[in-house]
């Protein structure tokens, strides 16, 4: 893994914006709140958990941390929902004096083109194309992720499109696996990848990840690895380059970044 430190800078600004972009176009496509400075990529859907719809990357190591912190809180307690994560690749930014937990998320890059593994036999893949299939999208999400607290839709088939498609696979009928791929700053991010539990270990998670890797061979793909899925990214071509810092605060602020 290389540090963030001997990274080209202008790497790491698309590597962050590519990871913002995933999620900020949900939220621009569907109304909900977003914003974008010269420091950092805000994106709202509202969700009561903190998970990363509820979303800021730093876009460089700011000028002022304060300043900085200070803007993520007034933006999210513009609208309501729960906490939100705030993703940096600069490790300059440490946001623990501001009361946030971090934790770490290795950034993954895949270079353009390559042949995919044969997906399972059983496993019918397709691309969403309207709201009933994002809905059905969405229930995956919200049961892998959310653990079921999250069961109102937070986007639809508005967010669709030739820069943002999305897969699901099914097994005998039933919807058991989901990949997100988000084209933007010269990269297919990857994003979203949600297998059932009972689905687990059969591929399935690999295969819809492949879909979304090649839908542009043309360019290299990045993603954020969970520990589950590192080492099946790996074996696809992905290396680690650096890693994210994810902070995650558990409840939004008030107005002027004080406890609700």
């Amino acid at each position: 893994m290389t540090g963030a430190a001997q990274l080209d800078q202008e790497l790491l600004r698309r590597l962050a914006a590519s990871c913002g972009h995933a999620y900020l176009a949900g939220a621009r496509a569907c109304g909900r709140p977003w914003r974008v400075t010269d420091d950092v990529m805000m994106s709202d859907l509202g969700l009561p958990v903190a998970l990363p719809p509820n979303h800021a990357t730093f876009l460089r190591a700011p000028d002022s941390v304060d300043a900085a912190m200070g803007a993520i809180d007034d933006f999210f307690a513009a609208a309501p929902g729960g906490g939100y994560q705030v993703w940096s690749l600069w490790p300059g930014v440490d946001l623990a004096p501001f009361g946030l937990a971090g934790g770490r998320a290795p950034c993954m890059v895949r270079p353009a083109a390559g042949e995919p593994r044969a997906a399972p036999p059983e496993l019918e893949l397709s691309e969403v194309g309207d709201d009933a299939g994002m809905r059905e999208v969405w229930a995956l999400i919200d049961e892998v992720f959310a653990g079921g607290r999250a069961p109102e839709p937070r986007w639809d088939g508005r967010v669709l499109g030739e820069d943002y498609r999305v897969w699901i696979g099914r097994v005998d009928g039933r919807a058991v696996v989901t990949a997100t791929a988000s084209i933007s700053h010269g990269f297919v991010g990857v994003y979203c990848v949600a297998t059932r539990a009972e689905a687990r270990g059969r591929g399935y998670g690999e295969a819809a990840t492949w879909a979304a890797t090649l839908c542009r061979p043309d360019l290299p793909a990045t993603l954020q690895a969970s520990p589950m899925g590192q080492p099946v990214y790996a074996r696809m071509g992905y290396q680690v380059v650096t890693d994210f810092t994810v902070w995650r605060r558990a409840e939004r602020r008030g107005p002027g970044g004080q406890p609700p």
